[in-house]
């Protein structure tokens, strides 16, 4: 599979270990071998990348690399191949509503952590893969994002997430 365009959010979320992740060494050349040739990422309240590395991302992988705090981010998520995101709620369901592959990587550094439990039962469905950030080059070198079942934007999936949601806010 060939990932040309792959989308990365953190949200409204700080989530510099995504960020630093996925323009690391170890991911980048996992993205450069599945025909990576642009990287959009959405850095949220994360620290941006550097200019300088920005550039040197580009003149080593061929990859192209944009980035942003926020913005509305319809386009970036339809445009993507795949999307990296984290765990939240909301980035799930932009994944599954627009179709798209997606590899959501929980951040276990914050407290109360639903995200796993929602990152696990939508990957026990096979809409979604999940890691943590020290998984994702290995993940993205062995994922088959051709192997997820899409998502249907029905009444009984709604129900079904709304009320697995319910039960992980109330523990």
């Amino acid at each position: 599979m060939h990932l040309s365009v792959v989308y990365v959010t953190v949200g409204t979320t700080k989530f510099d270990g995504l960020i630093n992740v996925v323009t690391s060494a170890p991911v980048l050349c996992a993205l450069q071998k599945l025909k990576c040739q642009k990287l959009v990422l959405q850095h949220g309240n994360s620290t941006p990348v550097e200019d300088s590395e920005l550039q040197l991302i580009h003149e080593k992988y061929g990859i192209q690399v944009d980035q942003y705090k926020f913005r509305p981010n319809t386009e970036d998520i339809q445009a993507a191949d795949v999307i990296i995101g984290h765990a939240g709620a909301g980035t799930c369901m932009d994944i599954l509503n627009n179709g798209k592959a997606g590899l959501i990587v929980v951040n276990d550094e914050l407290m109360d952590n639903h995200q796993l439990e929602l990152a696990r039962q939508l990957a026990s469905e096979q809409y979604l893969y999940y890691c943590k950030v020290n998984e994702v080059s290995t993940k993205l070198a062995s994922l088959d994002f051709e192997a997820l079942r899409p998502y249907e934007p029905g009444t009984e999936n709604m129900r079904k997430f709304i009320e697995a949601l319910n039960e992980l806010m109330s523990h």
